[in-house]
């Protein structure tokens, strides 16, 4: 991940994420395999994620750029699916780690989780969540993923499929 750099400039505040997808998900066990290291089994069940994240950024004077999470939706899935048309996902604004749907994958992103983006100096350079923004505040940038695991990289079920079609905004 740290080769990568994430999240495109974006100043709007969209309700939703809308999309067509199809999920498929062995019955088989989570793995982890870099290729530098023996094949690992991960406990626990492998699921698809979509993440839509807008964040409020800025760039210190060393370089490090810094941001408040202004905007999260996360979906999982945890079964196999066919066509679903028009899901449509609420992005939710503001501090939500007290909301009844708040799950600790939705959080602030840390660790193995953790994104990163070039810097004016053109360095990729972490991108540190260091809290979250008003729910009025208008984001600098978003990010927006589908994985077919959602362990992070390395990590995941042999065979999971996502498939994703006709992606957009709701306002």
């Amino acid at each position: 991940m740290s080769k990568m750099s994430i999240g495109v400039p974006f100043n709007k505040r969209p309700k939703a994420v809308k999309f067509d997808y199809k999920y498929y998900t062995p019955d088989t066990k989570r793995i982890r395999e870099t290729g530098f290291s023996r094949r690992q089994t991960i406990p626990g069940k492998d699921m698809g994620q979509v993440t839509c994240l807008l964040q409020k950024r800025w760039e210190d004077a060393d370089g490090n750029i810094l941001a408040k999470r202004v905007g999260t939706m996360v979906q999982r899935f945890n079964r196999n699916t066919g066509w679903v048309n028009n899901a449509k996902f609420t992005i939710h604004y503001g501090d939500i780690t007290k909301q009844s749907f708040f799950k600790s994958y939705m959080g602030l992103t840390t660790g193995d989780f953790v994104k990163y983006a070039r810097n004016s100096k053109g360095k990729l350079v972490k991108i540190q969540e260091v809290g979250w923004a008003d729910a009025n505040e208008t984001p600098t940038h978003i990010v927006l993923a589908f994985n077919s695991s959602h362990g992070g990289a390395y990590i995941g079920s042999e065979g999971n499929t996502l498939w994703v079609d006709n992606v957009r905004l709701c306002y």
